[in-house]
Formats: structure tokens, sequence, C-alpha cells
């Protein structure tokens, strides 16, 4: 059984994006303010990395935040313990790798 073509689609947006914030930060546009990242529901069941604080952002989301290999500094990611455990430490982070051709 063939999936539903917009279903694999968004199915395989959602993964890219769980795959460029794992074990990165979040930053939304070109703020000072780094997050901690935790999933969202998002449609059909996906879920796409959003502040752990739950900060919103206007917009269609698309290019609007960056994974970050940065320490959490947001106030409101600090003070929440699910928040400050989804952090990831500044000093545990690997370089990211360049996207040579393949």
């Amino acid at each position: 059984m063939n999936q539903d073509p917009l279903l694999a689609g968004l199915t395989s947006v959602a993964r890219q994006e769980s795959t460029r914030f794992a074990d990165r930060n979040l930053r939304v546009r070109r703020s000072a303010v780094v997050h901690a990242v935790r999933m969202t529901p998002w449609v059909a069941g996906l879920a796409l990395p959003s502040p752990a604080c739950g900060q919103g952002w206007s917009g269609a989301g698309a290019g609007e935040l960056h994974a970050v290999a940065e320490p959490v500094n947001c106030a409101h990611c600090l003070s929440s313990a699910s928040a400050r455990a989804a952090a990831v430490d500044a000093d545990g982070i690997a370089q990211l790798p360049l996207p040579f051709p393949g």
C-alpha cells in the first residue's frame, strides 16, 4: 500500500527538522535568546522542534528556527525543570559537519 504523497512530504519535513535539532538548542530568527528544544505536536500525529518554554513566533516557520551550538540563556527555559532537562550543554556539542556533496 502506497503512502499518501502529502503525508509522505509532511513526514519528511518532520524527520528533517528533528534531525537538524538533534543535540542542538534553538534560536528564533536573529534573536540573542537561545532556547532549549522540545518536540511539539504538529499535524497528522507528527511533531516539530520548538522552544521548550513555549515561546511563540510569527510567520510561516520555515527558516525562522535555527539549530545552534550555544548554551541556553532564555530565562523561561532556565526556570523550567523540563526545559532545563531538554537543554543541550554547549560543552558537549560537537562541530556540525560541513555539507559536502556526496
